[in-house]
């Protein structure tokens, strides 16, 4: 059965790779669902606010985690690239916030047809206005939760870690009490 490809944006990598491990290229349930990242998202990395902030980032585990990357041929790299000039183009003029990489993420979800994990609303709302296929971290939790790749007390320590640092995700009670209330 080929993968099923879902792409994890810069914060929702944040959140996860410290706890789910290995979270990149790991394929889990049924559906052979596989987390990748963009090699833009190790550019991002190479911040020293970063790096401060997660210094963990740098160690070869995850640096290692991080190298593997969808394969794409010659026809989508040049449909990935006029779709990401036409949402370049849409953010400049009618919705700023969505940052270059953001695009760019979305560029590869529409034409691949695969979701990405974002918490990030500016980049929600751009997914929005081109149909892309977009999912909340908790989505993905719970995803993982269903196919026996995480559990419910490895989820609810992750959040209680997000509301104690402050790096809560949007709309992380909402979503926690749409996906788990009851378990």
């Amino acid at each position: 059965m080929p993968q099923s490809k879902i792409l994890v944006d810069t914060n929702a990598y944040l959140r996860l790779a410290k706890t789910i491990r290995p979270l990149l290229f790991m394929p889990f349930g049924d559906n052979e669902y596989c987390l990748y990242i963009l090699p833009e998202l190790n550019e991002e990395l190479k911040s020293h606010k970063l790096q401060n902030a997660f210094y963990w980032v740098t160690e070869d585990e995850f640096a290692e985690n991080r190298q593997h990357f969808p394969n794409i041929g010659q026809k989508q790299k040049k449909a990935i690239a006029q779709t990401f000039d036409y949402l370049w183009d849409y953010v400049q003029t009618d919705l700023p916030g969505p940052s270059r990489v953001d695009a760019l993420y979305l560029a590869y979800a529409i034409e691949l047809d695969i979701p990405v994990v974002t918490d990030d609303q500016d980049m929600t709302a751009l997914a929005g206005a081109f149909d892309a296929k977009v999912m909340p971290t908790l989505e993905l939790l719970k995803m993982m939760q269903d196919c026996g790749h995480t559990d419910l007390k490895t989820i609810k320590g992750l959040c209680d870690y997000w509301r104690h640092i402050g790096d809560r995700p949007a709309n992380l009670e909402a979503d926690f009490k749409r996906l788990f209330s009851g378990q």
